[in-house]
């Protein structure tokens, strides 16, 4: 039984040393290749670019800064992906090489989410980066969201996420007709201490919000003191719906009174 034993051991340690010495030698091989076989074999021919529709392929081949003899052997591709993505409409990328000399990008992009005004107008994504500046055309179907920044923002740049969605959430309640159809936000302002004023438009009050959720019950509840007063919303001056437990409401004066 020791004698059997000791068999199988040796074969088991020497099957084991086999194993590692075809790593090492298929190391040492690949390591030759470039020196072994041609250059030219292994030279980039082809770069195929996947995923893009709002940031041209010639863009995305431009980022990669690929020298005219690059070997498909020797690129780093985590670094090729860093440089796609420093485009702020490229999300994530992904670079793989299809041998012998074909390298393969993929992206995926960002949408916008909002126009965020501060200074200028700028297109933002849903995670708050600052895409690039809006065209008026641009500007027509998102929510429209004003910011009182320091400093000029530039493209690159990123706006706290939670205050974008907290404005394009608040800008969706409206357009769903929380006060009506006709009611709708021209306008939401961002403020320092996390509160938000919605701009109705010409005649109609505004709107105050805080930071807590809750936002359709403070609505239907204005519904409510509306009927109640027996009065409209074109007659109020502002509300303000930043308590808890209240609804402060400030008629419009009237002429003489």
């Amino acid at each position: 039984m020791g004698s059997r034993l000791g068999s199988r051991l040796r074969r088991g340690v020497g099957a084991t040393i086999l194993s590692v010495l075809l790593v090492i030698l298929g190391w040492l091989v690949w390591q030759q290749v470039p020196h072994s076989i041609p250059t030219r074999y292994f030279r980039i021919s082809d770069l195929i670019v996947e995923g893009n529709q709002r940031v041209p392929t010639a863009t995305i081949i431009e980022s990669l800064g690929l020298a005219p003899d690059a070997s498909i052997l020797e690129v780093d591709l985590p670094t090729l992906a860093a440089q796609v993505v420093r485009n702020p409409w490229i999300k994530t990328a992904r670079v793989s090489r299809r041998l012998p000399a074909i390298l393969q990008v993929r992206v995926s992009e960002r949408a916008p989410h909002a126009v965020v005004v501060a200074h200028h107008a700028y297109l933002v994504s849903e995670d708050g980066l600052i895409l690039q500046e809006a065209s008026p055309a641009e500007m027509s179907d998102l929510p429209l969201l004003r910011l009182d920044a320091d400093r000029l923002l530039g493209t690159g740049e990123r706006i706290d996420p939670a205050r974008i969605e907290q404005g394009a959430r608040l800008w969706q309640r409206f357009r769903q007709g929380a006060l009506g159809p006709d009611v709708q936000a021209k306008e939401i302002q961002l403020k320092g201490d996390g509160s938000c004023t919605v701009l109705l438009g010409p005649g109609l009050p505004y709107l105050y919000f805080g930071e807590e959720d809750g936002v359709q019950r403070q609505l239907d509840r204005l519904a409510r003191v509306l009927e109640m007063r027996r009065t409209t919303l074109r007659e109020l001056e502002y509300a303000d719906f930043r308590f808890a437990d209240k609804i402060i409401v400030k008629p419009r004066s009237k002429e003489g009174a």
